[in-house]
């Protein structure tokens, strides 16, 4: 995928073992950034000790990245905005990452990797199930995961109001397998007499909405509920009633 990289140049200028080289109108040095090398650059062959290190620092950048883009979307996060936010070294951000877009992508598979292996266990076993036993399933795991990771129904949420090279990478990677699964499940509920009768895609977009938007906004959903959508309490109240929408 490709995307514009803004601060490219300006992130070459700090990268590791960047080789300085005269720009011919006497004043700027330029330089070529190169891959890193030397003692403790190569992750594949260092020590199990500085494995955990790199992983460590590629963990904290992750973290910081996701809660820059969360709050400020893609155009107002910068590497050097998540270095600081990650109390690292903009230098280790581009090692790990190379650039915002790479960054962006990392993040966001960071952030849904346990739910969509939990997604891939419910759609290789919904066959199994009834409609309305994979369907619940999935409602859970998305209500969960939405509370574990609320950042993701914000840079969604950002994401889906702009025709860019992002939403159509998260579509093809996340999106589109995620909603015809749903969509299916809907379908074949309704021809059991277990779910509602309705449009299966509004449907779908009901339960995004129901299952994301509290988490998104915690503070007003507490300012004028007085509960904390975080609890344990609320959490499971919030699948009920998502289930009552949903099932005959």
């Amino acid at each position: 995928m490709r995307m514009a990289e803004s601060d490219s140049e300006q992130q070459a200028r700090e990268a590791p073992d960047a080789k300085p080289r005269k720009s011919g109108r006497g004043g700027r040095i330029a330089v070529r950034l190169t891959e890193p090398s030397g003692p403790g650059w190569d992750i594949k062959t260092a020590p199990e000790g500085k494995k955990r290190r790199g992983d460590d620092v590629r963990d904290r950048i992750l973290a910081a990245a996701l809660e820059c883009y969360a709050a400020f979307g893609f155009e107002g996060t910068s590497t050097r905005a998540v270095a600081e936010r990650a109390q690292v070294t903009h230098t280790l951000v581009l090692y790990h990452f190379q650039s915002k877009d790479q960054l962006w992508i990392a993040t966001v598979e960071e952030a849904l990797k346990s739910y969509a292996a939990a997604m891939k266990d419910n759609f290789d076993t919904a066959h199994e199930k009834t409609a309305r036993e994979a369907l619940s399933a999935f409602i859970e795991q998305f209500v969960r995961m939405s509370a574990r990771h609320p950042e993701i129904h914000r840079i969604l949420t950002m994401e889906g109001n702009q025709d860019t090279d992002r939403l159509q990478w998260i579509i093809d990677h996340f999106i589109r397998g995620h909603f015809t699964f749903v969509r299916e499940l809907i379908r074949r509920g309704q021809a059991e007499g277990t779910v509602r009768e309705c449009d299966p895609a509004r449907l779908y977009y009901l339960i995004i909405g129901a299952g994301g938007t509290p988490f998104t906004l915690k503070t007003e959903y507490k300012a004028l509920t007085g509960r904390d959508v975080f609890a344990e309490t609320e959490i499971l109240r919030n699948i009920a009633f998502i289930y009552e929408i949903v099932f005959a």
